[in-house]
């Protein structure tokens, strides 16, 4: 007889009625958060494809914002410039696999443990990583368009976007839940073990 039956305890992978009851509650929310993820993640592909498919039109703009004339870029540095932005895109898909995952321990019933909360740690941070990138990305394909080294500087104001703000004030929330809620599990697991 195995030691969770013998205890009067169900095994993990068996829906307990509490557990099912669980699932059907949050399960709708988390496979929206899940097709959310992947639907934002294949729609930044997509815009980014389209926006870097006009050369011309990139170093228009480029060449707007830097007051200086692009027409003269070759297409080895052009296409360097796209490797660094996919590079950036590639950076969020990160974000994604965290959500998916996160989303899947919840399904799975574990909402309140160590484990989920790993999970909206990793989430948090993998999402700090992408701003980072993305800001870096800014400044290295800036570079690469000019031909000069362009600093991120305090008043390069289109390098830092508001919404790189937002997201970061985001994260830093995402964060600091994921820390509340592992001290939380952990004291319950503590208590768990006492009782």
């Amino acid at each position: 007889m195995s030691e969770a039956s013998s205890h009067g305890q169900a095994p993990p992978f068996v829906a307990t009625p509490p557990r099912a009851d669980l699932r059907a509650r949050i399960g709708w929310i988390c496979h929206a958060l899940r097709i959310a993820a992947v639907v934002w993640i294949v729609w930044v592909v997509v815009m980014t494809l389209v926006a870097w498919s006009d050369k011309a039109q990139v170093l228009q703009n480029y060449g707007r914002l830097f007051s200086t004339d692009l027409s003269d870029v070759s297409a080895a540095r052009y296409a360097a410039a796209i490797v660094v932005v996919i590079l950036s895109v590639a950076s969020a898909v990160s974000v994604v696999i965290c959500i998916w995952r996160l989303a899947s321990t919840y399904l799975a019933g574990s909402i309140f443990t160590v484990d989920a909360t790993i999970w909206l740690r990793r989430t948090a941070i993998a999402g700090l990583a992408a701003i980072v990138v993305s800001v870096i990305a800014r400044v290295v394909v800036a570079s690469i368009l000019t031909g000069q080294l362009v600093p991120l500087s305090p008043l390069s104001f289109y390098y830092v976007l508001p919404q790189d703000v937002l997201h970061l004030i985001f994260v830093i929330f995402v964060l600091a839940v994921a820390h509340i809620f592992k001290a939380a599990a952990e004291m319950a697991d503590d208590h768990a073990r006492i009782v």
